[in-house]
C-alpha cells in the first residue's frame, strides 16, 4: 500500500469515527433529556440539566440542539418512531374492525404506560407534547395511520365512512385517554384501552357502566 492509498484509509477512518462520536454525543444527549423532562417536566428543565446528566462539556450541546425546545420536540419525535414500528406491526394484522382499533389503541396506551419514564414523561409534559402535535416530523404518525385505515377500508376490514374524521377521532380519543389514564393513580391501562376501545366502536351506548352507579 502506497502513502497515497495510506494517507485516504487514514481519513476515511478518522472521519468514520468522527461521525460515530457524533451520533453516541447526540443518542447521550437525547437519553439525558429525556430522564430529565420526565423528571422535571419541560418548564422547569433546563439545558444545564440535561448536559449534566451526560459526560459532554457543557458547549457540546450546542453542536447538536439549538435549545431546549429544539431537543425537547426531537425526544418527542423519537418516541414517534418507536411507536410507527410497533404500531405497523399491530394494525396490519387486524381481520376486524374491532382488531384495528383496538390493536392502534393498545399499542399506544402500552407504549405510554409499561415504561415508568415514558409514563412520567407523559405525565409532566402533557401542555408542551400536545402544542407539538402539528409539526411536521411529528405528522408522520397520523399520516401512516391514514394510510393503514385506507388500506383496511380497501380490504372490507372499516366501514366505507369519511377517513379523515375518522383518524382525527381516533387520533383525539387515544391521546385524551391517555392524558386522563396518566393523571390517575394507579394507572390502568387495561381500563383505557377498553374505554377507548368501545367508544370507537359504539358510542356511549357501548361503554361499560360504572359498579354502584
Amino acid at each position: 500500500m502506497d502513502n497515497q492509498t495510506t494517507t485516504a484509509v487514514t481519513a476515511r477512518e478518522r472521519s468514520g469515527r468522527r461521525e460515530q462520536n457524533k451520533a453516541e454525543n447526540r443518542a447521550a444527549l437525547l437519553k439525558a433529556a429525556r430522564s430529565v423532562f420526565a423528571e422535571m417536566g419541560f418548564g422547569a428543565a433546563g439545558v444545564r440539566d440535561i448536559v449534566r446528566r451526560t459526560d459532554l462539556a457543557s458547549g457540546t450541546f450546542y453542536n447538536y440542539f439549538k435549545d431546549k425546545e429544539e431537543i425537547f420536540e426531537a425526544v418527542v419525535a423519537e418516541m414517534a418512531g418507536e411507536l410507527l414500528k410497533r404500531h405497523r406491526e399491530g394494525r396490519a394484522k387486524a381481520r376486524t374492525a374491532e382488531e384495528f382499533l383496538r390493536g392502534h389503541i393498545s399499542v399506544y396506551i402500552k407504549f405510554v404506560a409499561e415504561d415508568p419514564e415514558i409514563l412520567a414523561f407523559g405525565r409532566q409534559n402533557v401542555t408542551p407534547i400536545r402544542m407539538l402535535m402539528e409539526k411536521p416530523n411529528l405528522q408522520v404518525l397520523s399520516r401512516q395511520l391514514l394510510d393503514d385505515a385506507r388500506q383496511a377500508m380497501a380490504n372490507g376490514i372499516l366501514p366505507d365512512v369519511d377517513m379523515g374524521y375518522l383518524v382525527a377521532a381516533l387520533s383525539g380519543v387515544v391521546f385524551e385517554v391517555s392524558v386522563a389514564m396518566v393523571a390517575r393513580d394507579p394507572v390502568d391501562p387495561v381500563e383505557a384501552i377498553e374505554f377507548a376501545t368501545r367508544l370507537m366502536m359504539g358510542g356511549l351506548d357501548n361503554l361499560p357502566r360504572r359498579l354502584g352507579a
